[in-house]
């Protein structure tokens, strides 16, 4: 596998190149016009993810995510998640990075492959960074009204984490 991998990437390049050369595109003029597009795209989106960087980081040294923990913890009880999940469940729509470290940080408390683990990891498989994504694809098209958006991604993140833990509970108990 590591052979037709090596292998692979550098034929698709051969193809572009001489797909290009057939079709008498200036291929590496075409490259370096690409090439700026992506600067400027990048450019034009990086005030919206040092924003959205600067104020996770905010709610997470301002002990905002402990706040949060006490508020749920009574909803997560209801619903059989159990207590070491809420801060995952907090942190994953604001933060990819973070839901991993969090996860990292709960496997080594909890044990690997015990029930929490399996129900943190399929978690982590089963949401979006909503706050991040969010900023990303509408700062980069400008739109600043987003209607609905967050909302059914809040739902859906909620649906997510339920479906992880009933997963979970039907598999591996």
């Amino acid at each position: 596998m590591d052979l037709f991998s090596n292998i692979l990437i550098p034929l698709i390049i051969l193809y572009i190149i001489v797909y290009g050369r057939y079709k008498k595109i200036d291929i590496y003029d075409s490259f370096i016009k690409g090439a700026i597009d992506g600067l400027k795209s990048a450019w034009s989106i990086a005030p919206y993810i040092i924003g959205i960087f600067l104020a996770i980081g905010i709610f997470k040294t301002g002990k905002g995510i402990e706040m949060l923990e006490f508020l749920f913890k009574p909803i997560a009880q209801l619903m059989s998640i159990p207590k070491e999940l809420i801060g995952l469940i907090i942190v994953k729509p604001l933060s990819g990075s973070g839901a991993l470290g969090m996860y990292t940080e709960l496997a080594q408390r909890v044990g690997v492959d015990t029930l929490i683990e399996k129900m943190g990891s399929t978690m982590v498989g089963a949401s979006e960074t909503i706050f991040y994504t969010m900023a990303i694809y509408y700062g980069s098209l400008k739109i600043k009204n987003t209607r609905h958006t967050l909302t059914c991604a809040m739902i859906c993140h909620i649906a997510g984490v339920i479906a992880s833990v009933f997963v979970c509970y039907v598999m591996f108990v």
